[in-house]
C-alpha cells in the first residue's frame, strides 16, 4: 500500500529569469527541501503499453534503461525502491525517487530528455571501491527526484532539472523511456504508472 499523499500546487512568489541567475544558483533556489523519507520495493508499469521499467546491464556492466513484459515473479531487472519525501515547504508527501534495486541506478532530467544517473558517489570508481549515497538521508531534492501525481488508481512522475516544468515520464510507440510535455491535469496513459 502506497504512503497516504496529499497533493497541492506550488506557488512560486519569486520571478526571475534562468539567464540572470548562474547554474549553481538555479539549483539552490528551485529544488524543493525535503524531510521524513520513506522506502517500498515496486514494480512500475505502464498503463498504455502493459510493459514494466527495468535496467538492463550488459557483458560490459553498462545498465540501460529500459521496458520489458513479465515472463517470471522473480525479475530483478524490473524491482525497484521508491522513496517517499515530504516537501519541508509544505509538509506534505509529493517528491519520490526510483531506484533500481540490483544496480543503483536512476533516472535524471537533462536538457528534457530522462538520462542514467546513479547513486555512486564517484561515477568512475571501480566496482571493488563503489560507495552509495543513502537515499534515506538526502536533504533536498535534485534532477533525479520525480513529483508524484496521482490520477484515479495510477501514478505520473513529473521530472524536475531546477528549470523546466511539466515533462513527464512516459513511454513512447517503441516503448522507449522519454519525457512527455503534459499541461493539462488529464494526464494520457502513457505517463501513466501502476505501482506495485
Amino acid at each position: 500500500m502506497l504512503p497516504h499523499l496529499h497533493f497541492i500546487l506550488i506557488v512560486t512568489a519569486t520571478v526571475v529569469t534562468a539567464r540572470s541567475l548562474s547554474k549553481r544558483d538555479i539549483t539552490a533556489m528551485s529544488f524543493p527541501d525535503i524531510e521524513h523519507p520513506t522506502e517500498m520495493n515496486i514494480r512500475m508499469k505502464n498503463v498504455a503499453r502493459q510493459v514494466y521499467l527495468a535496467v538492463k546491464t550488459d557483458d560490459q556492466h553498462k545498465h540501460t534503461l529500459t521496458t520489458k513484459t513479465l515472463n517470471s515473479e522473480v525479475d530483478p531487472e524490473v524491482d525497484f525502491s521508491l522513496y517517499f519525501y515530504t516537501s519541508a515547504e509544505s509538509g506534505e508527501t509529493k517528491l519520490v525517487l526510483p531506484v533500481h534495486q540490483s544496480t543503483k541506478v536512476c533516472f535524471s532530467m537533462s536538457d528534457k530528455m530522462i538520462k542514467i544517473s546513479s547513486l555512486l558517489h564517484k561515477m568512475d570508481t571501480n566496482e571493488l571501491d563503489e560507495e552509495y549515497e543513502d537515499p534515506l538521508d538526502f536533504t533536498k531534492a535534485d534532477n533525479r527526484f520525480f513529483y508524484i501525481k496521482k490520477s484515479g488508481d495510477y501514478y505520473a512522475l513529473e521530472a524536475m532539472d531546477g528549470v523546466n516544468k511539466n515533462y513527464f515520464l512516459s513511454l513512447n510507440e517503441s516503448n522507449m523511456l522519454e519525457l512527455k510535455e503534459v499541461t493539462d491535469s488529464n494526464y494520457p496513459d502513457e505517463v501513466l504508472f501502476s505501482i506495485n
